[in-house]
């Protein structure tokens, strides 16, 4: 008998908010909600676990029957790449994103859907999805992009990372990034929320997640007035039009109305 997971990994306090909203929204679809913690950052440098005592305290308690979480020490796999951002993408990220297939024990028919911590799937897409991989194997989803603010919607923004694949097709293949794989899933499967967090909060991601060249942001004036006059800092050529939207927005997922 095969199952399904949901997998992630999570780095700092603010992302537990979007745990939340994956658990509620995938608990009714699947066997466990798989949560990764390391001791590295994306730079391969060290990090203190938060650790499940304060992880399961900020989770809705009568669902935490279906997450399995993994405390894994990574450092001898991953490199210092503090200003590598080829050697972070090319090592680094995939070791992040794939480590869990040594914990645990999985079958070939296993279905996995690998998200990012602040990548979140809706509950009425799961069947769907589920469905579309039993027939291709191994699927992109593609979500809606919030930037900034959970109410700030990037207009005319596809974002088409996250990947729900069986296990044989990567059992072989680690580390492995399980992103832009396979068909294209044919509808909006959930919501990205980049970048929705407090300005020192941004800093901190800069100093430690996988994109050095984006390092000169790091000031917390300078991304707040960012956030304030709703500008796209890293890239000022890229189109960046944001639309506020309501709370009760149905492209918002159910849980977070």
């Amino acid at each position: 008998m095969s199952n399904t997971y949901l997998k992630t990994y999570f780095y700092v306090d603010h992302e537990i908010q979007f745990l939340t909203t994956n658990l509620i929204e995938s608990y009714d679809h699947i066997h466990k909600f798989i949560i990764c913690e390391y001791n590295r950052t994306h730079t391969g440098r060290p990090k203190e676990m938060l650790g499940w005592e304060h992880l399961k305290q900020k989770l809705p308690q009568d669902k935490l029957d279906k997450v399995l979480y993994l405390p894994l020490d990574i450092s001898q796999m991953v490199r210092d790449a503090y200003n590598n951002e080829d050697l972070i993408h090319s090592l680094n990220e995939p070791v992040m994103r794939s480590a869990f297939m040594k914990a645990i024990q999985l079958q070939d028919e296993d279905i996995v859907v690998s998200v990012d911590a602040d990548e979140i799937i809706y509950e009425h897409m799961y069947p769907k999805i589920l469905d579309f991989v039993e027939k291709h194997g191994v699927c992109q989803l593609n979500l809606h992009q919030f930037f900034y603010k959970k109410t700030y919607f990037w207009k005319d923004r596809d974002f088409i990372a996250p990947t729900a694949i069986k296990y044989k097709y990567f059992k072989n293949r680690f580390p492995c990034n399980l992103r832009y794989e396979g068909h294209l899933f044919p509808a909006k499967a959930g919501c990205h929320f980049s970048w929705c967090m407090t300005p020192e909060e941004m800093v901190y991601k800069l100093h430690t997640y996988s994109h050095p060249r984006y390092r000169f942001c790091a000031d917390e004036e300078f991304m707040a007035d960012a956030i304030e006059r709703k500008i796209y800092p890293f890239n000022p050529d890229e189109k960046f039009e944001i639309e506020e939207i309501s709370e009760n927005d149905e492209r918002m997922p159910r849980s977070m109305r």
